[in-house]
């Protein structure tokens, strides 16, 4: 062993043996004299202080010089030892009443609410809840959820009365603007159409059937032939007359709230209440649903567009992308926006309604002293398979690193006490033969 590694315990047994050692020589030498004896007898009894508790602290890990008969009791108790020490961290530093007395300090709705007005809180929070809604959609059973889907809008529809559909449809046009919106764009549709040579060529057309509808007998053919060789009755003319007559009809139109644009709307909005009140029309409308409901194949649609979605989505996580936002960004915006206005509105109302934040309080700290009860027996079962695991050295090493200067002291402590005790006793032998 290199002295280096000595502990200053078995330095200070070497030390009481060094003196045990000079004490003899010393006695040898001097056998009458009291104070050798003396020296010697204080000697003795501190070497075998140090010895005795040497061995006392070494039996409690391993056999000392090999002796079998209670010694490396730690090894052999080590089921004992175990099960103490996992009741000990359960019942004194994990026990029910610990662990209430210490949530009771905490300030559970200021933290929480601190950690959730935290941006990067809101951020993480409203991407972990898009990414959990594709998880929803990619566990679906895609041919329960189509056949589900497809059965609810047919009920929905089968529901739905034309005629307030139509009336609704019309007040929602009117309210949100949408009916000019709808018109500008009809209108900047046909526009170009309307400039091309075919539009033209149709309009003249259209004029000269009419004029020979007009003309069915010979009399008027013949004048209609030399009007027209004439040039008095120019087809050409009047289609393009027409034409520019329509594109300029068309460029009012598509001018936000121009006059013609709210005539024609008024028109259409007073004729639709008409037709919607036509019972011929009822009765159409009603076959027509009646049809839709019957022949379109709307579980056959839901299954393939969910299908379809799936497969991009699990494409996408597999590259680590968002499908949302790579494919349909706007759709992705809005969605964000959405979330974190909800978000937002979910954070005030827990700050302004004082029952709620008193219910969302005591439903976390019961969640939290259930969770921590739990733990409890988790962190009894952990350390039980820790320690159950150390072999017989590691779990010696365990506890003698914890208690070592203890120990050390105790051993050295055998060798100072019995040094004292020996000259005590040495002291009381002496008077008791001078008596």
């Amino acid at each position: 062993m290199i002295w280096s590694n000595w502990n200053k315990a078995d330095k200070t047994l070497l030390f009481a043996f060094v003196v045990f050692l000079f004490a003899l020589c010393v006695h040898l030498e001097f056998p009458d004299r009291l104070v050798a004896d003396a020296f010697l007898f204080c000697a003795e009894a501190a070497l075998v202080g140090g010895i005795a508790d040497w061995f006392a602290v070494t039996a409690l890990f391993r056999k000392p010089l090999g002796f079998p008969y209670h010694t490396a009791i730690l090894p052999r108790r080590r089921d004992a030892f175990i099960h103490a020490s996992v009741q000990m961290i359960q019942t004194e530093f994990f026990s029910r009443r610990k662990i209430f007395h210490h949530l009771e300090k905490w300030h559970i709705m200021p933290m929480l609410l601190e950690w959730l007005a935290k941006p990067e809180t809101e951020e993480q929070l409203t991407h972990r809840l898009q990414h959990y809604v594709r998880d929803i959609v990619m566990k679906q059973d895609i041919d329960g959820q189509s056949k589900e889907l497809a059965h609810r809008i047919q009920q929905s529809i089968a529901r739905v009365e034309p005629e307030d559909f139509f009336a609704a449809l019309g007040g929602w046009l009117r309210r949100s603007g949408r009916d000019k919106e709808m018109v500008q764009y009809l209108c900047t549709y046909l526009r170009p159409l309307v400039l091309t040579d075919e539009a033209r060529a149709g309009i003249r057309t259209l004029f000269e059937n009419y004029g020979k509808e007009r003309a069915q007998g010979g009399w008027a053919q013949f004048f209609e032939g030399i009007a027209e060789a004439t040039g008095v009755i120019d087809y050409d003319e009047a289609a393009g007359l027409l034409q520019k007559q329509i594109v300029d009809m068309l460029d009012k139109l598509g001018t936000a709230d121009s006059d013609m644009q709210r005539e024609m709307l008024a028109l259409f909005y007073e004729k639709a209440v008409v037709l919607n009140r036509d019972p011929e029309f009822h009765q159409l409308v009603h076959e027509l649903k009646d049809s839709l409901l019957d022949d379109l194949p709307f579980e056959k649609v839901i299954h393939d567009t969910l299908t379809h979605v799936r497969k991009h989505f699990a494409e996408d996580k597999a590259r680590s992308v968002d499908p949302v936002e790579e494919h349909l960004p706007k759709l992705h915006s809005q969605l964000l926006a959405i979330l974190r206005a909800e978000y937002e509105r979910t954070i005030q109302l827990i700050q302004t309604d004082e029952q709620l934040r008193r219910a969302v309080g005591h439903f976390l700290y019961d969640l939290i002293a259930r969770s921590a009860l739990h733990a409890q027996t988790l962190i009894g079962v952990i350390i039980q398979n820790v320690l159950s695991r150390l072999t017989d050295d590691q779990l010696n090493h365990l506890v003698y690193d914890k208690v070592e200067p203890d120990l050390l002291w105790i051993r050295m402590n055998g060798s100072i006490v019995g040094s004292i005790i020996g000259l005590v006793l040495f002291a009381i032998l002496q008077v008791t033969a001078l008596y």
